[in-house]
């Protein structure tokens, strides 16, 4: 008990420091307590592994229903703290069937990428601590570097692959994480504001500002009450998911009684801060002596004056799970917030809690609650709620108004709206475009077999399907394809009669095509993590982009770039940290090489497919790229989606010089339509 005293007094003077110093008193702390501290120059880069830590059991116990959703929470407290609505909605999302991983507001300092699995506290939903490479952060305050912003971000991607998660939904409930979910890819970005934080005393500049452009770039803002989403709709258009109660849970009665009580009890639980009319409760107080107010909650404004008053008593924090017992022993509930704008723009969730336990309740007159002033008593001045206590606790023993104030809460449980925040989900799920990727095969099944194989084990995006055309292979494709993907859900088999060459190849995939967004891929290529969503988001991102391809191992051109790797395991370490090292970021291209290219359904249907002017192959991507930038579009490596090439493997199994024939041959036939070829060349400082 002394040692938390101890931790809540210094904890505001710790984050007040700056996180240099902050992070040196840690330090001095770690060392004086014998803590194990990770060296930052004790290994190179090349050598620094993602880890994972912690209880490893989790990995495997989240089972997502067939309706149910990946979610990860970003939140604005820990899972610790006083139960609030961010617990809330993960406990019921996760009974819902969706799987859930909840982020802590602190993070393990190391040298290492990854996250700690702290447990599991409830079905579906995992707490992980994220690390992180600099100086200890405080959320509340602290602006992240572009440093942090990718090592955390390489954290949540190692956790969304170890627990096996698919497309993602980020619930942001501070602007604080807006950077590190907007680099996810394959990731709808979901904004949760529960309150005006402009209306908070000590919110600084930075966060408001960060709050701005959160709400612009967000897929789904949720608001909590009808003047806050008003406040929020200057910005843009939002969905209200009004606050509810775990009503099983405050509608029982316990055996256990923590207040002795002798007289009426007058009460209220939660934060008493800047936003609580310590006035008005010392007047209520003064105007009923024979009551005793019972306040529960943490202090983090000056109650001196209200300590004095014999009748008021200050309980501090408690467990949530003994609220119920306190709460149990109130006569009638209060809540007697100011009239300011953050109070204005509140939904209460203890209103609802009051209420699921059948107490009458007095509230100063807040929109949210003059809304429901069917079940509560509202005041609009501090005589009328002096007033309205007295009336209330007439009613106190009113078996009937008890029983109907529990009816009402009934109806606005968490788990109805859980529901609510799925069904705008499943809107956003709706709205993805369908990406189409067409595979031309001819021969190297050994290659075959692996790119599918990347395909389904790599690509979190959902919403796809793969048309595989073969040219007329030789080797054993055809009937591999046949027997693993003809008939397969998402995938059709189109077996050419003759090898009409890579354009037309790929023109026949191009046609059967339904998706929005069409992508070009070689057989010899294996596609890494979250290669697919990066794209789809640089379409969405980059507007005027009509073309774009992936950064890679092997190409003779700028989407190569400095990677080297002796395994699929290691390419995906390190294609992981170069992705998060350039999240969102595109590199302009005059030209782009088809081994992987994604292309918009417009620029398609107003270019055209492939020309057939090639034959076999070469130069059919270097004249579509003319093509797209004469119908004014833009073309671009992705730097966060990485695709490895093995490199022309099909035309290095011509014989003798043919594939330079083949070459010279149709330079000829693309000078001829556009004048002298550039040669391609690397991005500097690649060879």
């Amino acid at each position: 008990m002394m040692k938390a005293k101890i931790k809540n007094t210094l904890r505001p003077i710790y984050y007040k420091m700056s996180p240099k110093s902050r992070d040196r008193v840690k330090k001095a702390y770690q060392f004086a307590r014998g803590i194990k501290l990770d060296d930052p120059s004790a290994e190179s880069e090349s050598k620094i592994q993602p880890v994972v830590r912690g209880d490893i059991s989790c990995l495997h116990q989240m089972k997502r229903s067939k309706d149910g959703h990946d979610l990860l929470i970003f939140p604005v407290i820990d899972w610790e703290f006083r139960v609030q609505r961010p617990q809330h909605l993960a406990r019921e999302l996760g009974a819902l069937g969706s799987r859930v991983i909840y982020f802590t507001t602190t993070f393990h300092v190391s040298t290492h990428p990854g996250f700690s699995i702290v447990r599991s506290p409830c079905e579906n939903v995992v707490i992980c601590k994220l690390h992180i490479n600099d100086n200890n952060v405080n959320i509340y305050k602290d602006k992240l570097s572009d440093k942090q912003i990718a090592f955390l971000t390489q954290g949540v991607c190692l956790a969304r692959q170890a627990f096996g998660f698919g497309y993602t939904s980020s619930i942001i409930n501070l602007p604080f994480w807006r950077k590190v979910a907007e680099s996810c890819s394959s990731n709808h970005i979901i904004y949760d504001c529960m309150d005006h934080h402009a209306g908070f005393e000590n919110n600084d500049p930075d966060m408001l500002r960060e709050e701005e452009t959160l709400l612009k770039s967000s897929d789904l803002v949720v608001t909590t009450a009808q003047r806050l989403s008003e406040t929020i709709s200057e910005h843009r258009e939002n969905v209200i998911i009004r606050n509810g109660c775990e009503v099983e849970f405050f509608s029982r009665k316990t055996s256990l009684h923590f207040i002795e009580k002798k007289r009426p009890v007058v009460g209220y639980y939660g934060a008493i801060a800047e936003w609580f009319d310590l006035d008005l409760l010392i007047e209520a107080a003064n105007a009923y002596p024979n009551y005793d107010f019972v306040m529960i909650g943490a202090e983090t404004c000056d109650v001196s004056l209200a300590k004095k008053v014999e009748n008021i008593h200050f309980l501090g924090e408690i467990p949530y799970e003994q609220l119920t017992s306190y709460l149990q022993d109130f006569d009638v509930c209060l809540i007697p917030f100011k009239l300011i704008e953050l109070t204005l723009c509140t939904n209460p969730v203890k209103v609802y809690e009051y209420l699921a336990a059948g107490k009458p309740v007095v509230c100063t007159a807040m929109p949210e609650v003059k809304a429901i002033n069917d079940v509560v008593h509202v005041a609009d001045s501090s005589m009328e709620f002096i007033e309205l206590i007295n009336v209330a606790m007439d009613e106190s023993k009113n078996d009937k108004l008890c029983d109907a104030r529990k009816a009402w809460a009934k109806n606005h449980d968490w788990r109805s709206r859980a529901q609510q925040l799925l069904n705008e989900i499943i809107k956003l799920d709706i709205k993805k475009p369908k990406v189409s990727i067409i595979v031309l095969t001819f021969n190297n099944l050994h290659l075959t077999k692996e790119c599918l194989f990347s395909i389904e084990r790599n690509t979190e995006y959902d919403n796809y399907e793969v048309i595989i055309v073969d040219n007329l292979s030789t080797d054993n494709t055809r009937a591999y394809l046949q027997q693993h993907y003809e008939g397969k859900k998402g995938y059709k088999v189109i077996l050419n009669d003759d090898n009409v060459g890579f354009a037309a190849g790929n023109n026949v995939g191009l046609e059967y095509a339904t998706g929005q967004i069409l992508v070009v891929l070689n057989n010899d290529t294996y596609v890494s993590p979250f290669w697919l969503g990066a794209l789809v988001k640089a379409f969405k991102r980059y507007p005027d982009m009509g073309l774009l391809g992936p950064v890679t191992n092997n190409i003779g051109n700028e989407s190569k770039i400095k990677i080297s790797y002796q395994s699929w395991s290691e390419m995906q370490v390190k294609s992981l940290r170069y992705i998060t090292s350039h999240a969102n970021e595109i590199y302009p291209m005059a030209c782009l090489a088809f081994f992987c290219a994604a292309m918009r359904r417009e620029v398609y249907e107003k270019v055209g497919g492939l020309s057939l002017d090639y034959g076999l192959g070469f130069f059919e991507d270097d004249d579509y790229c003319k093509r797209v930038d004469q119908a004014g579009w833009g073309m671009a490596a992705v730097e966060d989606s990485f695709v490895h090439h093995h490199l022309s493997a099909s035309f290095n199994k011509l014989k003798n010089n043919q594939k330079e024939l083949l070459m010279q041959k149709n330079q000829a036939v693309f000078e001829s339509k556009w004048g002298k070829w550039k040669p391609h060349s690397y991005r500097p400082g690649v060879y």
